[in-house]
C-alpha cells in the first residue's frame, strides 16, 4: 500500500539540536538557579554528567512513566537533571519549569535539507503533518519564517502540537473523533515491549499521540498503513506506530546525544517498513525506491 501520509517530529528531527544544545543547557541552568538559589548553578556539571551516565536504562519521567531515554536530547537531559538535583537539595519539592523560557532563549535551527524535503513532499501530493510535544504556534511560526513568501508550500503543512507522546495513559473514554474501530485498534496493542540490552519496557500505550494521530488520519481507517513518521527518538515517537502498522523512519541523533543500537534495531527488525538515514533526504530515497 501506497504512502499517503507523512507524519514528522519537530526538535531533533528537522531542527540541528546539537549546535544549540550547550546554550540551552547554560540558560536552563541560570533559570533553575534563580528559581532555587545557587546550589543549581554549583552543583549542576556533575548532576548532568550523573544523569548522562544512566542513560539509555533511565527513562524520562516528566509523566511518569519511562518515556524516552534522558540522554537522547539536550531538552529532556535538562529536565531529568533538575529533577535529579531536587530529590538531592530539596526532597519532595517539584523542579520549576524551565524549558519553555530556555527553549524561546536558545532556538535551533532547521536542518539545512529541511525546505527542500518538505517542498518535495508536498509536490507528491503527499499529506505532511507536524506532530510534536512542542506547542503548535511555536511551530507554526517556524514554518511560516521557512517558507516566507511561499504561501502555497506552508499552507499544506498543518501542525498538531502539544501531542504529549511521553504520556502512557489510556484512550479519553469521550473523545468523539475515536470511533470503534479506533478503539479497537488502540486495545490491540501490547502495554509494552522489549528491547534487548535496554534493561526496561518501552511503553506502547500513548493514548494521547495516537489521538494525535487519529487527527491526521480523520476517517480513513488504512491510515496506519499508509503512513510513514518519522523521528529521531525511536521509543518516544516510532515505537507505537510501528505496532500500528505504520511505516516508521529514524533520523540519527549526533554525539553526545548518539542514537542507540537498540533503537537501530527496532527499527531494522522491521525490514521494508523500517528506515534510518542521518538526514531527512532519507525519507525522499525511500518514497521514491518504494
Amino acid at each position: 500500500m501506497s504512502i499517503r501520509y507523512v507524519v514528522l517530529d519537530f526538535d531533533g528531527t528537522c531542527t540541528r539540536v546539537t549546535d544549540t544544545a550547550d546554550a540551552y543547557l547554560a540558560e536552563a541552568r541560570r533559570l533553575l538557579a534563580a528559581e532555587i538559589g545557587e546550589c543549581a548553578t554549583a552543583n549542576w556539571n556533575q548532576a548532568l554528567a550523573t544523569v548522562r551516565a544512566r542513560s539509555p536504562q533511565a527513562g524520562w519521567m516528566l509523566a511518569g512513566t519511562p518515556a524516552a531515554p534522558v540522554g537522547a536530547d539536550p531538552y529532556i537531559l535538562a529536565g531529568e537533571t533538575a529533577a535529579y538535583l531536587m530529590r538531592q537539595v530539596a526532597p519532595g519539592r517539584k523542579p520549576p519549569d524551565v524549558h519553555g523560557r530556555a527553549y524561546d532563549a536558545a532556538p535551533s535551527d532547521w536542518r539545512p535539507e529541511a525546505a527542500e524535503v518538505l517542498r518535495d513532499l508536498v509536490r507528491r501530493g503527499l499529506t505532511v503533518r507536524f506532530v510534536s510535544n512542542s506547542p503548535t504556534g511555536k511551530i507554526e511560526k517556524r514554518l511560516d519564517k521557512l517558507f516566507a513568501g511561499s504561501f502555497a508550500w506552508r499552507d499544506s503543512i498543518k501542525v498538531l502540537g502539544d501531542a504529549a507522546k511521553f504520556s502512557i495513559r489510556e484512550l479519553s473514554f469521550d473523545d468523539p473523533r475515536l470511533d470503534p474501530a479506533r478503539r479497537q485498534a488502540f486495545a490491540r496493542l501490547p502495554a509494552a515491549e522489549e528491547a534487548a540490552g535496554l534493561g526496561r519496557p518501552i511503553y506502547l500505550r500513548r493514548g494521547a499521540y495516537f489521538e494525535a494521530l487519529c487527527q491526521v488520519w480523520g476517517s480513513d481507517l488504512d491510515g496506519p498503513a499508509r503512513t510513514l513518521v518519522c523521528s529521531d527518538v525511536y521509543e518516544l515517537d516510532l515505537a507505537m506506530p510501528a505496532h500500528l502498522g505504520c511505516h516508521v523512519h529514524l533520523i540519527t541523533r549526533a554525539a553526545p546525544y548518539d542514537t542507540y543500537d537498540y533503537e537501530r534495531h527496532a527499527v531494522q527488525r522491521l525490514g521494508s517498513r523500517g528506515g534510518v538515514s542521518d538526514d531527512l533526504r532519507g525519507i525522499l530515497a525511500r518514497l521514491t525506491s518504494s
